[in-house]
């Protein structure tokens, strides 16, 4: 194999008896400086001392002298130990600590194994000042005569030291990063891409073509690969333009981010195609400066890439934006988004919204069937999802405003309201969730991979539509209660285990009805009747179901009206005890669960 150019010049430089200079090697943050370094020279030579974190020139004479010298870190470790101790003679004090290392300091300082090559890293991390730093290597190349080699990010190196390194430094070599060969060496880490030989080619393209040279990045870039490729479907991986749009498009963004270039925020707001592209810098050029500053980085990434590298027709940026800010791959969303692509689109049915949010890929005689399809859906009230139902409301804005559907904001609103309304009226609409969920409310901001189609125009008519979908959907979750009631009895009759999860939950999660007052919905006689009719060797459990239940502190003010209920039940174990005499009424007096009603 050819040698680089580092490897040729240490290669003579190592060959030099008594070199007296020291050579720098430069390169981008990342960019394999001390892998590089490090193979090249033997590894019997090498004495190895990051600057990083050293705070003064004894800590490096210190450390060069340990790493030199492993079998006698003794002296390193006395030093460390001493630099505190004192004694008092005659009522003097002594450093004693100060005096050791007076006599340590020295022998370490002038114990040194010229046969070793001295690898200084991290040089622009050094929080040494320069001058002292300096010091240090010159007392190692001159007085000593050793080989010296010093590794900087020379971008972040003080400017004082570039001034003053000729005097010490007689030949500085700036590397390029080896990225065929450290890529051979992450593929290798990531068995999964090896069985996907196109991936490895699009990754590697994408990378040069963005033109990062940190080694550590693209580490990370085929770490991320690795984990999309295992959340892609056969029939996705066997397309093969399909997966060079979503690698190509994918790493340019992964690489961007990583490099600072474009944030979390900013990925989830890129133009999807080319006219929003056009669109967006024809706004640019026309906005304030604020507004200009603000999207200075989307028109940077704009500007470096072609149209046809940046265009996202596979995962959308909402999704990607998450991604890359949360490190989550969620596996049914990045399918369905790449189901929805133009590359799949046709292979799977899809909800007409679906087709309708996707217009600019598909044929406008497919978008206008799917307006159709949308409004026969809710002629029948097929549409009962929340999440379908949210897309189709505002895209129906969406086509008014664009003069598809001649219908006037008013009138969809209208429209909107009233099925919403026969949904509730048909026991359709989705109730509120039973369990509370503080992220249950983005179920109206976006779903199933994408944002709703809500613009200035019509906010308005969507915030108060969610408003009375809200409102409608408590109405749903009482409507169903009577239902609720009867699944409870069942659980009551047929399985107490589950009674008793439905009411209290597992401790690993709350119970379906933990939070809602439902057994103020079941005839109180009615209950009792039920309770007593199981076997008596389960009466008990029962009882101790419902003072769990209401003894506890966070669901006192939740099931205040059932406790009310609670006392309706005592009364009908009273009667019911009074039907009875001896041990048989003592029984049903021991139900009563008295604790659960201290604090009505």
């Amino acid at each position: 194999m050819k040698k680089t150019n580092l490897e040729s010049y240490l290669s003579y430089y190592l060959s030099l008896n008594a070199p007296g200079f020291a050579v720098l090697v430069t390169g981008e943050w990342g960019s394999g400086k001390t892998h590089q370094v490090l193979k090249a020279i033997p590894a019997n030579l090498q004495c190895h001392v990051s600057l990083f974190g050293i705070n003064n020139s004894q800590e490096v004479y210190s450390t060069v002298f340990s790493k030199m010298y492993p079998g006698k870190n003794y002296a390193k470790k006395i030093l460390d130990m001493t630099k505190e101790v004192s004694s008092e003679v005659g009522g003097v004090t002594f450093g004693a600590g100060s005096i050791i290392s007076n006599m340590l300091g020295p022998l370490i300082k002038q114990t040194v194994n010229k046969e070793k090559v001295l690898i200084f890293d991290d040089l622009e991390r050094c929080t040494i000042p320069n001058n002292d730093i300096l010091g240090v290597i010159n007392q190692y190349v001159e007085h000593h005569q050793c080989k010296v080699i010093i590794l900087a990010h020379d971008i972040k190196t003080h400017h004082e030291f570039i001034k003053t390194k000729e005097k010490i430094v007689g030949h500085t070599i700036k590397i390029e990063p080896q990225i065929d060969e450290a890529a051979v060496s992450f593929f290798k880490e990531n068995q999964n891409l090896n069985n996907y030989s196109h991936a490895k080619s699009l990754i590697l393209e994408s990378f040069k073509k963005s033109n990062c040279h940190s080694l550590r990045i693209l580490k990370c870039v085929i770490s991320d690969c690795s984990r999309l490729l295992k959340c892609l479907e056969p029939a996705h991986i066997k397309n093969t333009l399909a997966m060079q749009a979503l690698f190509n498009y994918f790493c340019i963004l992964n690489i961007e981010f990583r490099l600072g270039n474009l944030n979390a925020n900013e990925i989830r707001i890129l133009p999807k195609n080319q006219l929003e592209y056009i669109a967006f810098k024809s706004k640019s050029e026309k906005a304030s400066e604020d507004e200009k500053k603000k999207n200075e980085n989307i028109l940077k990434f704009i500007d470096k890439y072609s149209m046809e590298e940046i265009r996202n027709p596979s995962l959308n940026n909402e999704l990607l934006g998450y991604i890359f800010d949360s490190g989550r791959y969620p596996v049914r969303e990045i399918t369905n988004s790449i189901n929805i692509s133009k590359y799949f689109f046709q292979r799977i049915k899809h909800p007409a919204w679906v087709k309708i949010i996707n217009f600019d890929n598909l044929e406008s005689e497919i978008v206008r069937l799917a307006i159709e399809e949308m409004f026969d859906d809710f002629r029948n009230f097929k549409v009962t999802d929340i999440e379908g139902m949210m897309h189709c409301f505002c895209l129906t804005y969406m086509l008014s405003e664009i003069q598809e559907i001649n219908m006037s904001f008013d009138e969809i609103y209208s429209f909107q309201c009233n099925y919403i309304d026969g949904l509730l009226e048909k026991g359709l609409l989705q109730p509120e969730p039973l369990v509370y969920n503080p992220f249950a409310d983005s179920i109206y901001t976006r779903a199933n991979s994408y944002s709703y189609w809500i613009k200035d125009t019509y906010q308005k008519y969507i915030s108060d539509l969610i408003s009375y979908l809200k409102k409608s959907r408590k109405l749903s979750q009482i409507n169903k209660r009577p239902e609720y009631a009867k699944e409870i009895l069942c659980a009551l009759d047929q399985d107490i285990e589950h009674f008793k999860f439905l009411l209290l939950g597992d401790g690993k999660q709350s119970g379906k009805y933990s939070t809602i007052d439902i057994l103020s919905q079941i005839a109180p006689e009615e209950f009792v009747i039920h309770w007593l009719t199981l076997p008596v060797e389960n009466w008990d459990r029962i009882s101790s179901i419902l003072l769990s239940r209401h003894s506890n502190v966070s669901t006192h003010q939740m099931l205040y009206s059932e406790k009310l209920w609670l006392c309706e039940v005592n009364l009908y174990l009273l009667f019911e005890a009074k039907m009875n005499r001896g041990i048989d009424r003592a029984r049903i007096e021991r139900l009563f669960p008295y604790r659960a009603l201290s604090e009505i």
